[in-house]
């Protein structure tokens, strides 16, 4: 039984990383054709141990990609692809902005 509790902390600290990166997302970037940020769907959370990092990728609006990257889970959280033309690094860090009216969907892993 004890392997179906670690299973259930891992689960819980992959959503908590997930909510991480999509309060980052909103606190330092915005869409840059003014649109407001309704709908964030993580569609990429795994490790790439080849190269030793963690990659998070999301959907904005179920049009727009943007990945992020961190070296280990809960460690510094770095953009790492976005297209310019979708995304713009706001001039300052809002942290009053929050996803109370973002709706959002977490990384599903595949049985």
């Amino acid at each position: 039984m004890n392997w179906l509790n670690d299973e259930r902390l891992k689960k819980e600290k992959y959503r908590q990383e997930q909510d991480r990166v999509i309060n980052y997302l909103v606190e330092h970037y915005e869409l840059a054709n003014g649109d407001d940020i309704k709908t964030i769907e993580v569609t990429e959370f795994q490790q790439i141990k080849i190269v030793g990092y963690w990659r998070i990728t999301t959907k904005v609006n179920n049009k727009y990609k943007i990945s992020f990257k961190e070296n280990k889970i809960g460690g510094e959280i770095r953009s790492s692809n976005y297209s310019p033309q979708e995304f713009k690094r706001r001039e300052k860090v809002n942290h009053s902005q929050n996803c109370i009216n973002t709706k959002t969907m977490y990384y599903r892993e595949e049985k």
